[in-house]
């Protein structure tokens, strides 16, 4: 399945029909432009999301709500939310923007409709609301006419997993298959074939893979794939613990610029700059761990092995630039589902884009929902020895 063959309309659009599909996520909001009639995308928009001031993880934010900070953290996406409107109106030069469907996980889709998030700070979880829910653009003081947001499975597998399974068809593949979206937040969901259902859970990987450097200055990708160098060539041991030599100082990225056997893979780090340290390797250790462990834990709840699996799709904040030998090496994902696997992007934003036009989409994302049940990671025992155990590197 081709992912990336997206076309962007670059032809006058002061004429024409035109939606708005909005991601909102933990760390990245991004927003598309779409052409009504046709589907084709206008424009783009991406930026960090401007509610990290309130903490970096949905836990924090929630935590600011509880507090009081509800009204700030509303207002905050919604200025947010109007500035990207406003940027496609005038850039474009178009008179209205006619619809606007937003997607992203449970939390920040709360704070959206200004709804209190509190009741998923502790146990049981219990959301507001999970379904579809709709508004005039005067309602939130938006420049678009009408409003929607997709509908979520649970607490923390929200709309943005919804409109990612939606968008691939995970349940007409007529095989069991593994989706993952990697970014603030672990989400994934294994469709079984022969029971017609789907199994979701969701792990805490932090921002670790979101569209953010590493404090060595290298992006996610180039970050996984220097990883991936750095444990072949024996620069980390297998507890991830960097050599005597670097240990004090950091290891230099550019001492790969003559390396050979991961080298192809490395080709866009070449600055002389990019210092790996221990504490880089750590963070990076905690959230590869909490995906990896969470894709296991959920194989093994619905008893079904990752090398029986049909297809496996990868989503999030990574977009399409993983590679998958590297997350394989460094134990991101789990290698038996390497050539099985996809790199299909930002699945809740084309999600969203492609319910402004399709007049199935939604109902399909209703389908979804009604056959999806989750498991809760956070006490089960699998996943807690695998995520210790998975720390290390292979």
């Amino acid at each position: 399945m081709e992912f990336n063959n997206i076309i962007i309309d670059d032809s006058s659009s002061g004429s024409i029909h035109t939606g708005t599909a909005i991601d909102i996520g933990t760390t990245t909001v991004q927003a598309q432009l779409i052409d009504l009639d046709t589907g084709k995308i206008i424009d783009t928009f991406s930026a960090l999301n401007e509610q990290r001031i309130f903490g970096t993880d949905v836990i924090s934010r929630i935590s600011a709500a509880q507090s009081g900070k509800l009204n700030d953290l509303f207002s905050v996406i919604n200025k947010q939310t109007e500035n990207i409107l406003i940027y496609f109106l005038k850039k474009q030069n178009i008179p209205i923007i006619e619809k606007c469907a937003v997607s992203g996980n449970t939390t920040m889709l709360h704070f959206f409709c200004r709804a209190d998030p509190a009741p998923m700070g502790t146990a049981p979880y219990t959301p507001a609301f999970l379904e579809e829910r709709y508004f005039s653009g005067d309602e939130l003081s938006l420049s678009a006419d009408q409003i929607i947001t997709l509908p979520g499975i649970s607490a923390f597998v929200g709309a943005d997993i919804t409109a990612g399974l939606a968008f691939i068809n995970i349940m007409n593949k007529g095989h069991d298959a593994l989706f993952v979206d990697i970014g603030t937040n672990g989400e994934m969901a294994l469709w079984k074939e022969n029971e017609k259902h789907l199994l979701c859970c969701s792990t805490a990987a932090g921002p670790c893979f979101e569209e953010i450097e590493f404090s060595c200055g290298l992006s996610a990708v180039d970050f996984i794939n220097a990883v991936a160098l750095m444990r072949e060539e024996s620069i980390i041991d297998e507890t991830g613990a960097l050599s005597e030599e670097f240990l004090q100082t950091g290891f230099p990225v550019r001492r790969f610029s003559a390396a050979a056997s991961l080298n192809e893979r490395a080709a866009d780090i070449h600055t002389e700059k990019n210092i790996i340290t221990q504490k880089d390797i750590r963070r990076f250790q905690l959230a590869k761990s909490a995906v990896y462990s969470g894709i296991k834990s959920l194989c093994q709840a619905a008893s079904v092995k990752p090398e029986n699996l049909g297809s496996a799709f990868i989503a999030g904040g990574l977009g399409f630039l993983l590679n998958l030998k590297s997350a394989a090496v460094t134990g991101l994902l789990p290698a038996e589902i390497i050539d099985k696997a996809n790199v299909c992007g930002n699945t809740s934003l084309l999600g969203a884009a492609k319910s402004l036009t399709d007049l199935s989409f939604l109902p399909l994302c209703r389908e979804i929902v009604s056959c999806s049940s989750t498991i809760e990671l956070a006490h089960n025992k699998y996943f807690a020895a695998a995520f210790t155990h998975n720390m290390w590197f292979k």
